[in-house]
């Protein structure tokens, strides 16, 4: 490739818009991302990207408007829809109106790469992707479509892991298999990250649990490892923050045996 793929997301929803992007960019795609339709067009009109993955439920533009206005302007230009209303804008229709992919929420990022490289008749560059297979992560969050692009973005970084809803669910897993990491968000029903940090540490002392949360003035880095968390992270987080996060928590691990 002569240049790295550039993609612009568009995603009114800033939880999921960076979340996406900081994993294309660990999956090797250069990024730029857009809060709502008009600011993507005005994005267009100065930034070059080979590729448009936009939200279609948004203010102002929704997806299906943006998508006639980027083909008015650029034909060529591949635009790629994600929504989690398929009855309100059919697959089919949105194909008749220039869209080269389709994809429903929650998605998985393995989708989300394999329709890109199909797009665009090519693949991603990885950014030095090691083998990480050996480490079993296990990811807690009530919110089920972060917790969905978490994993595949953990999948896509070569992990294995593994999914809970919610603290209970967390610990009935850990009580069944083993891990070598958990990630988990602080606030959930049945039993909150707090607790499970708690009862994890209890159970199993030099496991490393780290804790996100979307609540920083709430929940504090210095709170949360005074708690006995091995790593904070602040929602919406980077990838390669996580990622390396993981290896240097593991690697303590693995020293400390």
């Amino acid at each position: 490739m002569e240049h790295s793929i550039r993609i612009l997301v568009v995603d009114d929803d800033e939880r999921m818009r960076e979340l996406l992007l900081d994993t294309l960019s660990a999956l090797g795609y250069e990024t730029i991302g857009a809060k709502d339709g008009e600011e993507a067009l005005v994005l267009l009109e100065d930034e070059k990207v080979d590729l448009v993955i936009t939200d279609i439920m948004m203010p102002k533009m929704n997806g299906a408007t943006l998508l006639e206005r980027i083909k008015g302007k650029n034909p060529q230009l591949p635009v790629v829809l994600i929504t989690g209303y398929n009855y309100i804008y059919p697959m089919e229709q949105m194909i008749d109106k220039g869209a080269s992919g389709f994809i429903s929420k929650p998605f998985r990022i393995g989708r989300v790469e394999e329709l890109i490289s199909k797009v665009l008749n090519t693949k991603p560059e990885k950014n030095g992707k090691k083998d990480r297979s050996a480490k079993k992560i296990l990811v807690v969050d009530d919110d089920d479509a972060l917790r969905s692009v978490l994993e595949e973005t953990l999948v896509s970084l070569s992990y294995q892991v593994a999914t809970a809803s919610d603290g209970q669910d967390a610990l009935n897993k850990l009580k069944s298999d083993s891990y070598d990491l958990v990630i988990t968000d602080i606030k959930m029903p049945k039993m909150d990250g707090k607790e499970l940090l708690k009862e994890a540490k209890h159970l199993f002392p030099k496991m490393p649990v780290v804790i996100i949360t979307g609540y920083p003035a709430t929940y504090s880095q210095q709170w949360v490892m005074e708690e006995g968390a091995d790593g904070y992270l602040t929602k919406p987080f980077h990838i390669d923050k996580i990622d390396k996060l993981i290896r240097e928590l593991t690697l303590e691990k693995s020293l400390s045996k």
